[in-house]
């Protein structure tokens, strides 16, 4: 999930150095270190409120969103999904968060908002983690950085993300759907989305969906148009009243969302984009419904597996060959005798010839 300080530039360049009183900082500067410090808190306290509103929230109360990384004037939080109640609090605790924050800082300055977007993605397959180089010692070696992981290490990415980077197609698709995001529009990505809907069917959220079209972006599903999907985050009654009678005039309604379900699974099989598999926190998932991409990691995991393990066993030979004076002197005594043998057999041949 992905929020962004809207009119940050422009203020910028508007206000230069205007500052407050008794304020050592220009104004700009203190909304947003103001806009950093408060919107993680802000989220992480409605993540807490929704939990006690959600079954199952033992299963996920140590999994709020974190902050990865900020770019700009944008904060970017992960958060690894255990069930479809944890996805819908964040969810949840998002839209109420980009609300509470927009009202605070339209007091201070009405120049300034928030817009959000928010996508998914599969680790460790067909995404991948690995180590951030601007995270790592100096002295890490190029195994450390950017190699591979094991799950010991996917786990720590879970605990402290910002000390990791995430990598893949879905991932790069988050990204690319930043430009669709509104002050009162949650950008989606399509298998969120589609999530989603799941999670309006069982009534876990209240989100109004809009389909906005399709749009080829840049690296994505190889240039197929892919579907805009957005859900209202609008938080002034009377410009959702307004809109609502805009919609009706224009006869562009909200998508119904279980239409939109079947669309968007539609097009995610027939594009091959995979289909997310989150289950309830009640509920089993079945081994065999288990994205191609996991058995294929799977399988490549366990080859890898046991070429390190051939690789270490040979390691603790030569090592134990090593440290072993008996066994080193038996090998030297015993390549000795061999050498010994060859140079005896070539002196008596070469006399044998000087014979002849």
């Amino acid at each position: 999930m992905s929020v962004d300080l809207v009119g940050s530039t422009a203020f910028k360049a508007k206000h230069g150095d205007k500052r407050e009183d008794a304020e050592p900082y220009p104004t700009w500067l203190n909304r947003t270190k103001n806009f950093y410090r408060l919107f993680p808190q802000i989220l992480s306290g409605h993540f807490v409120e929704f939990l006690g509103v959600l079954d199952g929230s033992d299963n996920y109360k140590n999994y709020a969103p974190q902050v990865w990384k900020t770019v700009g004037d944008e904060i970017i939080f992960c958060v690894r999904v255990t069930c479809l109640e944890h996805l819908a609090c964040c969810v949840r605790a998002f839209i109420k968060a980009l609300a509470t924050y927009g009202e605070s800082i339209n007091t201070l300055e009405n120049e300034l908002d928030v817009k959000g977007r928010a996508w998914i993605a599969s680790f460790p397959a067909p995404n991948v983690t690995i180590v951030s180089a601007s995270r790592a010692p100096q002295e890490a070696s190029i195994n450390e950085v950017g190699g591979r992981l094991y799950e010991e290490d996917e786990l720590q990415a879970d605990v402290r993300p910002g000390n990791y980077d995430f990598l893949g197609k879905q991932i790069d698709t988050g990204f690319r759907i930043s430009k669709f995001a509104q002050t009162n529009e949650l950008a989606l990505s399509i298998d969120l989305a589609w999530l989603l809907t799941l999670l309006r069917q069982r009534n876990l959220i209240d989100c109004q969906f809009t389909f906005r079209g399709r749009e080829a972006l840049k690296g994505v599903i190889g240039g197929v148009p892919y579907p805009i999907i957005t859900a209202q985050t609008e938080r002034s009654v009377k410009r959702r009243e307004l809109e609502a009678l805009e919609r009706t005039v224009s006869g562009a309604g909200f998508a119904e969302h279980v239409g939109l379900r079947n669309y968007l699974y539609s097009f995610m099989e027939q594009n091959k984009v995979e289909i997310p598999i989150i289950s309830m926190h009640t509920e089993v998932i079945d081994n065999n419904t288990l994205p191609r991409c996991y058995d294929d990691l799977k399988k490549a995991w366990a080859a890898s597996y046991r070429e390190d393990e051939e690789k270490d066993k040979n390691q603790d030979e030569a090592d134990a060959f090593k440290d072993d004076p008996t066994t080193l002197e038996q090998g030297t005594s015993a390549a000795e005798d061999e050498i010994n043998s060859i140079f005896d057999k070539f002196i008596h041949e070469l006399i044998s010839k000087k014979s002849d």
